[in-house]
């Protein structure tokens, strides 16, 4: 059977491309779909990066700052969002790809091919979420689909309001439609598939928080 990968139907209809994934013996339109991931991972960041989302602790520093000075961080700013949208598809499609390919003995290329699909589904969280911080003026703690507003209520702590403001609606169908598709690729263990990929995000999870923490208003 040969696969071809289409982004869409691995999220609308995953028990058909589950089936057609694990029982494919090629592949086809596999480095198309990855560059257009790509091309949409580095839009969907320049855009975020224009209307400045992220970058709350910067906009602290504007008192402060001369004209110049405040220029000079807004493309910063879009310089960093910019880079971040071709790392951030690298690590999480090839660098996850090799950690689960290291925890499981599923084949690499199948478990590229889904965090391709996942990479879809976090690009459509971000696509949805800039309107709403741009038209309601609010900064990524304040996330609608997240847990970051229940946390200002309860926590005074910034660096763990920004872990839970990652925890979102769509991290949870994420991890939900990953192990939907792993456990089926694995012969091993449910419950050590299922620890792996929660494991995973928990780190993925603190280590976001933790670059948001120092965000760039303590480089300007």
């Amino acid at each position: 059977m040969v696969y071809q990968v289409r982004l869409l139907k691995g999220i609308l209809e995953p028990y058909r491309s589950r089936y057609q994934l694990q029982n494919a013996e090629a592949v086809t339109k596999l480095g198309v779909k990855l560059l257009f991931l790509y091309f949409l991972s580095l839009i969907v960041f320049a855009i975020g990066g224009y209307f400045g989302i992220g970058s709350e602790s910067f906009s602290k520093e504007i008192t402060k700052m001369s004209v110049n000075e405040f220029e000079a961080a807004k493309l910063l700013i879009l310089s960093g969002n910019i880079i971040t949208g071709i790392i951030d598809p690298s690590i999480y499609i090839f660098l996850a790809a090799l950690f689960f390919w290291i925890v499981t003995d599923i084949p690499y290329i199948k478990l590229v091919i889904v965090q391709m699909i996942l990479f879809g589904l976090q690009l459509v969280e971000k696509t949805l979420l800039i309107p709403l911080f741009v038209l309601m003026d609010i900064g990524s703690d304040a996330n609608p689909f997240s847990l970051g507003i229940i946390s200002q209520y309860v926590l005074r702590s910034d660096y763990f309001i920004h872990l839970f403001s990652e925890i979102t609606i769509f991290q949870f169908l994420i991890i939900a439609l990953q192990y939907f598709y792993l456990k089926e690729f694995s012969e091993r263990n449910n419950y050590l598939v299922l620890l792996m990929i929660v494991l995973f995000y928990l780190a993925t999870w603190f280590v976001k928080a933790f670059l948001a923490y120092i965000q760039v208003g303590v480089f300007v």
